[in-house]
């Protein structure tokens, strides 16, 4: 009899404790679930922005390098894949030839497209992405509002000028999600080409 009370009496302190250990398992199971499910979520979303600025680099060059008459719509809607805050899609020039010849083979200048994820706060720079080399001259000139946009439509699109300035190595303003419209204008750079608009349209 005192045999069976002593085991019914292990039995209920070992039953809290079995509880415990399956609490912090099933704790574990979840954050390492969640963990899992993060990583998935954000290689999916680099994919797709990889995508996004492959088709908006093919977009530009088409317009560039092609006829007068060429128009491109490009679709640029991939959300933030970290903290949209700290996010910036760069067009930028430099002069360094062997950051050039890493990310276009060779030359002194290149032109990339570049997604950065910074926050200088806490010193945090990544690119989950490799530059895209453009393949395109650094010379290339953006039209202004006046040389793109009619007033008829400036209600619905705002003019986009990626490279802010044509000096070599300075860094660009973003090149922020929404549906964009490249063609050339009808200005004449100093060059005696023609200018290239890039506009985006307004959100609603």
């Amino acid at each position: 009899m005192t045999k069976n009370i002593f085991n019914k009496k292990k039995g209920q302190v070992s039953a809290p404790f079995e509880v415990l250990v399956a609490v912090v398992l099933m704790g574990f199971v979840i954050v390492a679930g969640s963990f899992a499910l993060k990583n998935l979520s954000q290689n999916v979303c680099i994919g797709n922005k990889r995508s996004d600025l492959s088709n908006f680099k093919e977009a530009l060059r088409e317009v560039v390098l092609g006829s007068d008459l060429v128009i491109r719509n490009i679709n640029f809607q991939t959300k933030a894949c970290f903290n949209e805050i700290y996010e910036s899609v760069q067009l930028n020039t430099y002069n360094d030839p062997s950051r050039c010849t890493a990310y276009c083979g060779g030359g002194n200048t290149c032109l990339l497209l570049e997604y950065v994820y910074e926050d200088t706060q806490k010193s945090i720079r990544l690119q989950p992405i490799d530059p895209i080399c453009m393949d395109l001259p650094t010379s290339i000139d953006f039209g202004s509002q006046s040389e793109c946009v009619d007033t008829e439509e400036e209600l619905e699109w705002e003019v986009i000028n990626p490279i802010v300035s044509g000096n070599i190595g300075t860094t660009i303003t973003t090149i922020r999600p929404g549906n964009y419209r490249a063609f050339k204008s009808g200005a004449q750079t100093g060059h005696g080409t023609q200018k290239v608009c890039l506009i985006r349209k307004k959100r609603a």
